[in-house]
């Protein structure tokens, strides 16, 4: 049974509301989006909005660029879409998206305070509203956009018995899903949302791989895209598109692929056969500066390339240390991090959370892990409110080096040492 918005007073119980009418959108099909059209100025607002409320607009606009995780170069272009979808006119959708972005503008503000639970209600409500009116063009990109940023705000610290973060990532895959988004209607500007969404959807799968609390739950969840492991090819994964960069694509088969010794395909030729074709791909990717960007900021090109370089070393290392569960030294790996601490010194900050976390798990001396604290400490002044997600990340890492200097006599299983340090945590952390 369907839970009105007016008996959904909990968090939990709006998300599900929500959860179960988004459900009902799947049936429509088929839509082309158009390029929405911003308003003239930024003075001018489709909806009244009061002085705070106006202020904590203003304060987003400033800050989301560093606050959201966003896989693509130029962030700021990716803002001036989300802020045209908020500001888009006055229906529930386009108020959903505004009523997210003030709940999370308020939460970096002010800390958690009573206006975070409100706003954030108002947009869980209005999104449920909205799903009852008729489904035009603009609505499902901006019930995507309000889904993911409601899955940010919970990531940076929203109390809960759940990973809700998760469950607004979920809604906003299903609807991209659902509703047949494909690559000829899914172009342009919007695709930035389909890249935003995937590349969430890609580091939570390293998430449930090695978060092990509440098993049978997340089982259903664990399986909603699995990947056809006879070959390492591209086209075997569902839960990315073809059109998505290489590295999430050969990300989700690792995080799909990798098997434990205790697998029974773990000692085949198959496996064997596996892993060298995806190292190779992965390998081989082709690392380009996107297309577009101008050369007045080719210094925006050339960080570009180096995160995703990073991205690659991160994917390398991780490859090799899970399919083999060894944590010993390697010649090969040791140059692969030596690379990225060149490639992390040349950048000003970098924040992404899977690529520190995997270099960082390499550090086994103090100087090595003074080295890594560093530059997390530096991506945490450069955006306080992500600020707590990477002092979340330092937690972590800390905990594996106190379980590599513990093992004195023994080498540690790479895979167990994760799954020991993740698993510890509550609340399914994420990566991004």
């Amino acid at each position: 049974m369907r839970m009105s918005a007016g008996l959904a007073e909990t968090p939990e119980q709006l998300a599900t509301a929500y959860a179960h009418v988004a459900q009902g959108l799947g049936s429509y099909e088929g839509f082309v989006f158009q390029k929405l059209d911003p308003p003239i100025a930024l003075s001018w607002l489709p909806v009244n909005l009061g002085y705070e409320e106006r202020e904590l607009l203003d304060h987003f606009i400033c800050t989301a660029s560093s606050t959201l995780a966003i896989f693509e170069p130029d962030k700021n272009e990716f803002l001036g879409l989300l802020v045209r979808l908020a500001l888009l006119d006055s229906s529930p959708s386009s108020v959903a998206v505004l009523q997210s972005a003030l709940a999370l503008s308020s939460f970096h503000r002010h800390g958690l305070q009573a206006d975070v639970f409100q706003f954030k209600a108002r947009s869980l409500r209005t999104l449920i509203t909205s799903c009852n009116h008729s489904l035009e063009s603009p609505t499902v990109i901006q019930h995507i956009a309000a889904c993911m940023i409601l899955c940010h705000l919970e990531m940076l610290g929203m109390p809960n018995e759940l990973p809700l973060w998760f469950c607004h990532l979920i809604e906003a895959k299903n609807l991209i899903d659902n509703v047949g988004v494909v690559s000829q209607n899914f172009q342009g500007e919007f695709s930035r949302l389909q890249d935003w969404v995937e590349y969430h959807m890609v580091m939570s799968r390293f998430s449930l791989r090695h978060w092990h609390i509440n098993v049978e739950p997340i089982k259903e969840i664990r399986n909603i895209a699995p990947v056809e492991q006879e070959t390492c090819l591209v086209q075997k994964v569902r839960a990315v598109s073809h059109w998505s960069h290489e590295i999430l694509q050969y990300l989700h088969v690792t995080f799909e692929m990798i098997q434990k010794p205790t697998d029974s395909l773990y000692h085949s030729d198959e496996y064997e056969n596996s892993l060298r074709c995806l190292e190779n791909r992965i390998t081989s990717i082709v690392l380009l500066a996107p297309e577009g960007i101008s050369d007045t900021i080719s210094g925006l090109s050339t960080a570009w390339v180096s995160t995703m370089e990073l991205f690659q070393l991160a994917a390398l290392i991780y490859l090799k240390r899970a399919s083999r569960n060894f944590s010993g030294t390697s010649p090969q790996i040791d140059t692969m991090v030596e690379r990225a601490y060149v490639l992390l010194d040349d950048l000003e900050t970098f924040n992404p959370a899977f690529p520190l976390l995997i270099i960082g798990c390499e550090a086994r001396r103090d100087g090595q892990r003074m080295r890594i604290l560093e530059h997390i400490e530096r991506a945490m002044k450069d955006s306080s409110l992500r600020s707590r997600s990477l002092l979340g990340l330092q937690n972590i890492l800390q905990k594996i080096w106190v379980q590599d200097d513990l093992a004195v006599d023994y080498e540690l299983d790479y895979l167990n040492k994760l799954d020991a340090v993740i698993t510890s945590y509550r609340i399914m952390p994420s990566f991004v």
